[in-house]
């Protein structure tokens, strides 16, 4: 079966599709918040579907690590422990080094243009009450970089990675100026092409990302429904 929506690539997606990029994108905007229980019918409803593709599409994301699936009570956004945040920023920080090696030297000038529009973009967004679309530009900064690798089994890993910790970084707003700055120095360094500084800079934008990602602390009501 094949919805009517098109994902990024224009293509038609199956409803299962369909339900899992909308609860991955709640689960990123803190709509559903760690530990919140995640309700297959109410996301039915909301998203004009039956209940099986949505159920499908939860079991889905329970094999993968994005939710949790507790027996008799149901499914439940994932929470993190700092551990598991100190896990996901060592284990990005071993991919990307490697990815920031292979693609700094392959940037084109159109790379180097986007990036370029996109840090104008997020110095309009820092504002505790843009943190969200802050952190999505933030995003596309950094992929630009590693869809120039050439891998989609990287660009996996990378989603993975980077969505896991995502709801952390967006649940409690605050300003972004810090984070700019610092794009605004690995956007010299990428200009360059000096790759070493690249990743050293990174190292630190990465920790102070995670560090406040690992800041946050839950609410008594995690509820989404």
């Amino acid at each position: 079966m094949v919805s009517s929506a098109r994902n990024s690539g224009g293509k038609p997606e199956t409803m299962v599709a369909y339900a899992s990029r909308h609860i991955r994108a709640a689960l990123a905007k803190g709509d559903i918040k760690p530990g919140g229980r995640i309700s297959p019918n109410a996301l039915a409803e909301e998203f004009g579907l039956s209940h099986i593709p949505v159920r499908e599409a939860l079991a889905s994301l329970a094999a993968t690590g994005y939710v949790v699936h507790h027996r008799g009570r149901g499914y439940f956004a994932r929470e993190l422990s700092p551990e598991d945040l100190d896990d996901i920023c060592q284990w990005r920080e071993v991919t990307e080094r490697e990815a920031y090696r292979l693609a700094v030297p392959r940037l084109t000038d159109g790379d180097i243009a986007h990036m370029r529009d996109l840090v104008e973009r997020m110095s309009r967004l820092l504002a505790p009450e843009d943190r969200f679309a802050y952190v999505e530009l933030d995003r596309e900064f950094h992929f630009t970089c590693f869809r120039r690798v050439g891998s989609q089994r990287l660009l996996t890993m990378l989603d993975y990675l980077w969505d896991s910790a995502q709801p952390y970084a967006t649940l409690e707003p605050t300003g972004s100026g810090h984070s700019h700055a610092e794009h605004v120095d690995l956007l010299a360094l990428l200009v360059s092409g000096e790759t070493d500084a690249v990743i050293d800079g990174m190292r630190r934008h990465r920790r102070t990302c995670l560090a406040h990602a690992g800041s946050w602390e839950q609410g008594p009501d995690q509820s989404r429904r």
